[in-house]
């Protein structure tokens, strides 16, 4: 303190500083294991040689195309009760830049995708990305 010009300390007690509490309670707590310096290592080349790029297309027409259709250009279907069914059914969702989203009013949308996006999303979290994940409930989250 005494390499300023001036010096001001503020009690701010600890109800109203929460994050601030819990996170120097954290850093007390989970790692006193781990030593008090810290390693840099220097890469004289890039750790990544190549870049694999998956490119995922829908083949054919699938669930979410008479929605889309619907949303986008407002389709009349020949059959009434299959109209009146997909007019309930398209207020559940909306397209948001070219991409089809599920409306979920107590959170984000959710984005609607083919079964082969499927297949390669869930190949891709627990063999890719998230291989080494802690369980079920941490690769739904």
């Amino acid at each position: 303190m005494k390499d300023f010009e001036e010096v001001e300390v503020i009690h701010i007690p600890r109800g109203s500083n929460k994050k601030a509490n819990a996170l120097s309670k954290l850093a007390a707590v989970a790692f006193n294991h781990l030593a008090k310096e810290v390693k840099v290592e220097t890469l004289q080349q890039p750790s990544v040689t190549e870049s694999i790029i998956a490119n995922v297309k829908t083949q054919g027409e699938n669930w979410m195309t008479s929605l889309i259709r619907y949303l986008q250009e407002g389709t009349v279907l020949e059959d009434k009760e299959e109209e009146r069914k997909l007019r309930v059914r398209a207020l559940q969702y909306e397209i948001i830049e070219g991409s089809l989203y599920r409306k979920f009013y107590l959170g984000p949308s959710l984005k609607c995708i083919s079964e082969e996006q499927a297949e390669y999303v869930v190949r891709e979290i627990h063999e890719g990305i998230c291989g080494m994940h802690m369980g079920a409930k941490m690769v739904v989250a």
